[in-house]
């Protein structure tokens, strides 16, 4: 299996709030575009909330997040038979002893270790409900079914984990007493990086060392081993649901407004942030999870010990020097430990309070201070509308600078109405067709690290569809934004006809 097929995840989301049928893989780059009201929001909000149950974010939202993958720790009534108890004791100490060639190595669980470690990850669904309802602001997950649905809406996950076998699919069923259903694969082999289980070690040790004491009575034996699942649940969770292991970080579209008046009311708003798991009354008025969660990533961005400003391949400052003009400063208040950010154009000695600054430099700030002190590679940033406030010739040039972003390793994802942002993505896409002496320096991504996904609204059902658009014979994407320039044309020469005449 591929490199790039270990890392794509299928999701499948049916009668989510305008969205009728949505199937799409997340790619490293990952655009939503379509007309206003079509559900592009919809779905970028609701993978921020996979990624929060699935990876969780290690910096920030401790109060209001259910707590990282919440490994099973109810495996019911499941028995394994010796063979499979032996087995999981041979898998737990190839792990303790490190493997010998690589840093990667596959585990197989037997089939009855596969069903219990199911029926623990099934107790997913409280996590799910409650922080899908947090990052959306309503009382219960279950007001964001269609409306003209059956009462019920649908989100699937589906991911190949080997080159045999079945994939691994979880599958959340959201009505008002909501499900959730997962398969493991059982007896394939599931890639594990030993590189991010090093502090199990002594874990696997001391219960191997137990389960071979030559007293130990079976059913005590059984119990033992079934402790075991939830380190294996732990260790598998990125081959089960790459990428949603991974942190993500929102920006929401109403971000320029929220740098200019954080300050004012933060504390309120964040306290008025609805917290998994609320009853509906439990707060008034309630605030989205994810507009809380970036209001108070802005209060600790340049914390010691939380935030960090990078001081090498600060992918921030690309953002300053080709199209900002100027750099984005954090100064922390004396009085009230309180960030105050700021603007300085190139050739000034004073900065400007970022309020006073175009509305270009308030739109990317927060994109260049997430860039520059929270993520790094093997994170997740979604951006909303990247091209707000953006004049055509930047809007191509944040467009070159999301590419850099994939090629350090940072997966993004977009909602636009840009025809511009599609415009120079398709020439980035093309370029990979060049040798690397025809294309020089110039920045490109192969096809199969980009994927555009275009919001159409129907009338039956009533709804949104997605679906993927590739570039075209005349090597664009078609968005249908021709189709609007061709309306506009006919029109001007109309009337250019009617005057002449």
């Amino acid at each position: 299996m591929s490199e790039q097929a270990r890392n794509t995840l299928e999701l499948e989301v049916t009668n989510f709030g305008p969205v009728v049928e949505a199937k799409i893989d997340l790619r490293p780059l990952t655009v939503f575009v379509g007309p206003s009201n079509t559900g592009k929001s919809y779905l970028a909000i609701l993978i921020y909330a996979l990624h929060r149950v699935f990876g969780g974010n290690p910096r920030f939202g401790r109060r209001r997040f259910p707590g990282a993958f919440p490994y099973p720790t109810n495996t019911g009534s499941q028995e394994l038979s010796k063979d499979s108890v032996d087995s999981l004791i041979e898998m737990a100490d190839s792990i303790a002893s490190g493997p010998k060639a690589s840093d990667q190595h596959n585990l197989v669980l037997p089939r009855p270790a596969a069903d219990a470690l199911r029926l623990g990850l099934d107790e997913l669904v409280g996590a799910l409900s409650g922080e899908i309802a947090r990052c959306f602001g309503v009382g219960e997950s279950y007001s964001l079914i269609r409306r003209s649905s059956r009462n019920s809406s649908c989100v699937v996950m589906r991911r190949q984990v080997s080159d045999v076998g079945d994939p691994a699919q979880h599958t959340f069923e959201l009505t008002r007493n909501p499900q959730f259903k997962t398969m493991v694969p059982a007896e394939v082999g599931i890639p594990v990086d030993f590189k991010s289980v090093d502090g199990m070690s002594l874990f696997l040790h001391r219960q191997i060392r137990y389960l071979n004491e030559e007293k130990l009575d079976e059913p005590r034996r059984q119990f033992t081993a079934m402790e075991l699942l939830p380190s294996l649940g732990r260790m598998m969770l990125p081959s089960l649901v790459s990428p949603l292991h991974l942190p993500a970080y929102y920006l929401p579209a109403d971000r320029t407004g929220v740098m200019h008046a954080h300050s004012v009311v933060v504390s309120a708003l964040i306290a008025n942030a609805p917290t998994a798991g609320l009853r509906p009354a439990a707060r008034t008025p309630m605030l989205s999870g994810v507009l809380a969660d970036f209001l108070e990533q802005l209060i600790e961005i340049d914390q010691t010990g939380r935030g960090r400003r990078k001081t090498e391949g600060d992918i921030g400052r690309n953002i300053e020097e080709m199209i900002l003009g100027g750099s984005v400063h954090i100064d922390r208040s004396a009085h009230v430990d309180y960030p105050r950010f700021a603007y300085q154009p190139h050739g000034w000695k004073a900065n400007l309070a970022l309020a006073n600054a175009s509305s270009m430099v308030s739109e990317l700030a927060p994109v260049v201070l997430y860039l520059r002190h929270m993520v790094e590679p093997g994170n997740v940033l979604i951006v909303e509308e990247p091209e707000s406030h953006l004049h055509p010739a930047m809007q191509v040039e944040f467009t070159r600078q999301l590419a850099v972003l994939v090629e350090a390793g940072i997966r993004v994802i977009v909602t636009t109405h840009s025809e511009w942002l599609l415009e120079e993505l398709a020439n980035i896409v093309r370029r990979s067709e060049l040798s690397r002496a025809e294309r020089g320096d110039r920045i490109s991504l192969r096809p199969d690290q980009v994927g555009a996904w275009l919001f159409e609204s129907k009338q039956r059902p009533k709804g949104s569809v997605v679906q993927e658009i590739s570039l075209d014979g005349s090597g664009l994407y078609p968005s249908g934004y021709d189709e609007v320039a061709r309306a506009l044309h006919n029109e001007w020469a109309d009337i250019s006809s009617r005057i002449e005449n």
